[in-house]
């Protein structure tokens, strides 16, 4: 009785807006999920027909509920199909996409008829085929051109002109129906948009969206950074633009939600046409074109040199990282040059110096060298040996942060997860970003629109990209139920993790061409938005963390207060990874130290940094991290 009751109440007409009664076209119901799904990713055409077919079955139950002529409005059968996407978990991007294209739409129609009502006269215009006047965004005012859009669509959405003819007249003649006599740009495009959108054109759509900011969020930006000059506001203001076509034009859909769902963080969006990083060993070019150089990457130029010849007033300029291995041969000397440089310019370069386990002998000289730098006031960070490396030369295309903890609470919450098979995924969407990125400067820099297969541009065999590590700590806390220093559980469990990542990034590298590096990443400013959204969506692990005031730690650290003992952690975990900052006297006032002491201390870190097997002391566990277990 229930399959004939059904049956006999099939809906078989629509009630549209103007009160027109339409057969009802289940077609339609699939074709605006479809183009819902393909906003925010790929589609699915089956899928879709299914879930039209769910919305088709509920209006059939209200139909039989008692409505008043059997006849559904079209503002119901959309409220249902709203109703259908939010209950699926699978659908909760196509969803917030549908209800925002409703939206949009509902805003036309309120703005034409406001404009309506203003233009006296308006019927009689539309009657007398009458062509409003258009409002420029510079204030101007234009007279109508239809001719303007096509040329638009054809230029900005890479329409076939047959095509863009047609979508150009049917605005036009919706325009005409208003009867308006003033329309603004945006409104057009407004309409452009919307034609595109039901014509299923959704790649063209997006090349031809605009990027835009509320005014609110404008206002924001003005007021929260006032006390800065007008030209660092409009750079702010400038930079969320460039975020926003960074997301939308050069990474893919995947990879961009990744980013904003917090699972990784993609560096230096706000800068998309910039290289990030550049090494290069030190040259008389390189020197002369230091400033040239610097314009085009978002962060440092670091430089590899152990010469004590060339240095040079200039060369310590801001941006620029000089990095000296006292394996080189002659690398004492060259940090004697370098005292003596940084003495007679009064500069504070920044170095990076890697360390070796030097001979008795010379360890008081090297121990002195380097006091020396940091009382001239040189920044310096002291890397232990045997930590990762950049190669010597090449440039950095990108760099993509792994929220390691967010990879843990995933696989706790998914029974068919692990954590391996959680940082197998986020790498390869990781390597994704960074061939995404390389190609678009590739592209960029060489003027030509390559294919997307290979690279290009002087990029090919040259470009480096970085995958960042973050809140290694907390990840293995979660997963072990204690620190990495507080048990050999724990340490080798990161080890274990790390050496994964490092195998995971080799294979992609042989296979794709790209050089791929592992690097710490500082849980600095705008990576602390990732514990801050696993907050929200994880505050059973998160919780008994932000109440003990703590942080996701940088890269692969411990939390290990003791300036010795972390080193023997660190240097463990950084074989396979690049320190961001030092790990000799991190946290250490060097300066303070005195000669004497600090040549005893340098003594005791090398000794530690070079054993091969890291003894762990049971401690005592930190609540906060215990907590994370409950």
């Amino acid at each position: 009785m229930r399959l004939l009751r059904n049956v006999m109440n099939r809906i078989r007409e629509v009630r549209k807006r103007d009160s027109r009664v339409v057969p009802f076209d289940l077609d339609k119901i699939s074709d605006a999920i479809h183009r819902a799904q393909l906003a925010v990713g790929a589609g699915d055409r089956a899928y879709a027909r299914e879930l039209a077919e769910v919305v088709e079955h509920f209006l059939t139950a209200e139909s039989a509920g008692g409505r008043r002529d059997g006849v559904p409005h079209i503002e119901e059968i959309q409220d249902v199909v709203e109703k259908v996407l939010m209950a699926r978990p699978d659908c909760g991007e196509a969803a917030k996409s549908y209800i925002l294209y409703r939206r949009k739409r509902e805003i036309l129609r309120e703005t034409l008829e406001v404009r309506r009502e203003r233009d006296p006269g308006a019927g009689r215009a539309a009657e007398a085929g009458g062509l409003p006047s258009v409002e420029k965004t510079d204030a101007g005012v234009s007279g109508w051109s239809k001719s303007r859009i096509t040329a638009a669509l054809i230029r900005e959405a890479d329409l076939d002109p047959a095509v863009a003819e047609e979508i150009a007249a049917s605005v036009e003649a919706k325009v005409l129906r208003t009867g308006i006599l003033l329309i603004s740009t945006a409104l057009i495009r407004e309409l452009v948009d919307n034609e595109l959108f039901e014509r299923g054109y959704d790649a063209k759509l997006k090349k031809q969206a605009p990027l835009s900011l509320p005014r609110y969020d404008i206002e924001q930006l003005i007021r929260a950074e006032v006390r800065q000059s007008p030209r660092a506001i409009e750079k702010g203001i400038a930079r969320q633009l460039l975020l926003q076509y960074s997301l939308g034009e050069m990474y893919s859909p995947e990879v961009a939600r990744g980013h904003r769902n917090g699972r990784f963080y993609l560096h230096s969006l706000g800068n998309p046409l910039r290289y990030y990083r550049l090494l290069s060993d030190w040259n008389e070019d390189l020197g002369d074109r230091l400033p040239e150089l610097q314009e085009q990457v978002s962060r440092e130029i670091l430089v590899s040199r152990a010469e004590s010849s060339g240095w040079r007033r200039g060369m310590f300029s801001k941006g620029v990282v000089f990095q000296l291995d006292c394996a080189d041969p002659g690398c004492l000397e060259a940090l004697e040059a370098l005292v003596e440089a940084v003495r007679a310019e009064g500069s504070t370069p920044a170095l990076v110096i890697r360390l070796l386990q030097a001979e008795l002998g010379e360890l008081p000289v090297l121990a002195s060298r380097l006091y020396e730098l940091v009382s001239a006031g040189a920044t310096v960070s002291l890397l232990p040996p045997g930590c990762g490396r950049f190669p010597d030369d090449g440039i950095v295309a990108g760099k993509v942060t792994l929220n390691l903890p967010r990879a843990a609470y995933r696989s706790a919450r998914d029974s068919a997860a692990s954590i391996e098979s959680e940082l197998d995924e986020l790498v390869d969407l990781a390597v994704k970003g960074l061939l995404e990125k390389t190609r678009f400067l590739s592209r960029l820099h060489s003027g030509s629109e390559e294919s997307q297969g290979a690279l290009s541009g002087g990029l090919e065999n040259e470009a480096v990209g970085i995958v960042g590590l973050v809140g290694l700590n907390e990840c293995v806390s979660y997963l072990v139920g204690s620190q990495l220093h507080e048990s050999a559980a724990a340490l080798d469990k990161g080890r274990e993790l790390v050496a994964r990542l490092g195998a995971k990034l080799e294979a992609e590298q042989g296979r794709l061409g790209l050089r791929l590096v592992l690097e710490e990443s500082l849980n600095r400013g705008e990576l602390l938005r990732l514990q801050e959204m696993d907050g929200r969506l994880y505050p059973e692990y998160v919780t008994a963390l932000a109440e003990a005031g703590h942080l996701y730690t940088d890269g692969v650290r411990t939390r290990e207060e003791d300036s010795l003992k972390t080193i023997e952690f660190d240097a463990v975990l950084l074989r396979n990874v690049v320190p961001r900052g030092g790990v000799v006297g991190n946290g250490l006032d060097l300066g303070e130290l005195g000669p004497r002491r600090f040549s005893e201390f340098l003594a005791e870190a090398l000794t530690l940094s070079a054993r091969k097997k890291q003894p762990v002391r049971e401690t005592r566990k930190d609540s906060a991290i215990t907590e994370l277990k409950k």
